[in-house]
């Protein structure tokens, strides 16, 4: 008898997923279908440290020949890099993670994965922007595979309210890049007989057939595209025509976010700072647009008052059900564990009062909260904080965020000035302020470091002004690799040691 090669499959999720629904799936329709079938599973070590991933060899049209015989093949228990024909993957990172191990090939493997992604421990700590660069992992994915079909299947699961592994089993269907054949009523039935919410994974597997866009055609790339909405068009009317094409749909998406963070006022405010950069020479649109997305990220910063709103978002409550598969009807409780501490409490005083209560009291205080927004008494108490917006311009931490935009937007105009490479970089320093206590602290403690030791005396030419650029960017990159400090400190050191040794030469 001919030797059958057996199908092999990898199917790559996070946990909670249902990756081995998914597997399970698979596996029934299979054998429905007269094939033989072997799956493994091997479980992740935490959600992002270590790949969930099961595997499934199916031997075509062999499953009656086998229930006949006293021996069944000898398959694999677990995949092999450059061995696998079909690689499905929840999340664009776990794609690439297959890749990285050698188990996509261009020689052999179909690709099917979602673009969406679930950021990363590190990339959600990192003191910078620790995002990893989605459009790259894309193509890598495409250029490793023999075919690579990337879609955001995680939006098209929450626009069917259904499950992601249902929506993944329709595509997969709908494909037809399984090597072996598999009727679409053959995975319906195995969703039927499964038994786990039979109606809403139906209805993912009828999302996940129906026509999709694909990651790579979605949006507009030319960034002169702006989000139609009323804030925009009451505020900006021609506004825009000021700014490069490039920056417009950043400044747009700014102005809407800063109306709904404080007001229409707030938003002009954002305007006034941004236009003397726009007749500036050199700065171009890649300039102009960073500035714009920092500027409204720093005029936006997540005090008590932001928190108490952004938790109280319809949408918000909408995810948060959706993520707990809850069904119509079902009690879904939100509780917040929230731990402000003393500069997030008394910052919502008066200034002088506030830098008078703050110094009289431990730094490091902290008032742990337990608030349930979904029952009356949770809902209420963060509805009192949020409706404090209209008094966030009297506070302390309004005042010294807007002292910090200020004393920022300085530098970048005397930086501009004097080199526009370095300007960019400057501009960029301003991702090193996020988070909250001590996230903060560190981030503005390390940029202060930044300006008084490199930025500074730069600009008065203390330093060699012709690495200025390169010095910021390394500044800049050692902080937001070790926000302690330790690393920036030895940085500053080399760039003193070589201004020094170039002075040394000039003489």
């Amino acid at each position: 008898m001919a030797h059958v090669q057996p199908i092999t499959v990898l199917i790559a999720a996070l946990g909670g997923e249902g990756g081995g629904v998914l597997a399970s799936w698979l596996h029934r329709s299979a054998i429905a279908e007269g094939h033989f079938v072997q799956g493994t599973s091997i479980p992740g070590v935490a959600q992002r440290t270590g790949a969930t991933t099961y595997y499934l060899e199916i031997v075509p049209h062999a499953g009656a020949r086998h229930r006949r015989s006293d021996r069944g093949p000898v398959l694999a228990l677990n995949a092999a890099p450059g061995e696998v024909d079909l690689v499905v993957a929840s999340e664009l990172l776990e794609a690439t993670r297959a890749v990285a191990q050698g188990f996509v090939t261009p020689e052999r493997t179909v690709l099917l994965a979602s673009s969406a992604r679930v950021f990363t421990i590190d990339e959600k700590a990192a003191a910078g922007d620790g995002r990893l660069d989605a459009q790259a992992m894309a193509d890598i994915a495409r250029r490793c595979s023999r075919l690579a079909i990337i879609a955001d299947f995680t939006a098209i699961a929450a626009q069917a309210q259904a499950p992601l592994n249902a929506v993944l089993l329709g595509a997969l269907a709908a494909s037809g890049v399984l090597p072996v054949p598999i009727s679409e009523d053959a995975f319906r039935a195995a969703i039927r007989a499964e038994g786990k919410a039979v109606d809403a994974n139906l209805r993912g597997f009828e999302a996940g057939r129906a026509p999709r866009r694909t990651a790579s055609a979605q949006g507009d790339k030319t960034g002169d595209q702006t989000r139609a909405s009323p804030p925009l068009m009451h505020l900006v009317s021609q506004q825009l025509e000021a700014f490069a094409p490039q920056a417009r749909a950043v400044i747009a998406e700014g102005i809407a976010r800063l109306t709904d963070y404080q007001d229409a006022a707030f938003a002009n405010r954002y305007l006034a700072r941004l236009k003397p950069f726009a007749s500036r020479p050199g700065a171009e649109g890649r300039f102009l647009r960073e500035l714009a997305r920092h500027l409204a990220l720093r005029m936006s910063v997540e005090d008590v008052i932001r928190v108490a709103q952004l938790k109280l978002r319809k949408e918000r409550v909408l995810r948060v059900t959706h993520e707990a598969r809850a069904r119509a009807g079902d009690i879904v409780d939100i509780t917040e564990y929230l731990k402000p501490g003393a500069e997030e409490i008394l910052g919502l005083l008066p200034p002088r009062l506030g830098r008078w209560a703050l110094a009289r009291i431990r730094h490091d205080r902290a008032w742990p909260l337990k608030v349930t927004t979904t029952r009356a008494s949770g809902f209420l108490r963060l509805k009192a904080l949020a409706a404090l917006k209209g008094w966030r311009p009297h506070t302390l931490r309004f005042a010294e965020e807007e002292a910090w935009v200020e004393r920022w937007l300085e530098l970048v105009d005397r930086a501009l000035a004097m080199s526009p490479a370095a300007a960019q970089e400057v501009v960029a320093t301003a991702a090193l302020v996020r988070g909250y206590a001590d996230t903060y602290k560190r981030g503005l403690a390390n940029w202060r470091k930044i300006v008084e030791c490199v930025i500074e005396p730069m600009l008065a030419g203390r330093l060699s002004r012709a690495h200025f650029a390169d010095a910021v960017l390394q500044a800049r990159l050692a902080a937001a690799k070790d926000p302690e400090g330790e690393a920036l400190a030895e940085t500053i050191a080399a760039i003193r040691r070589s201004a020094a040794a170039e002075h040394a030469a000039a003489e």
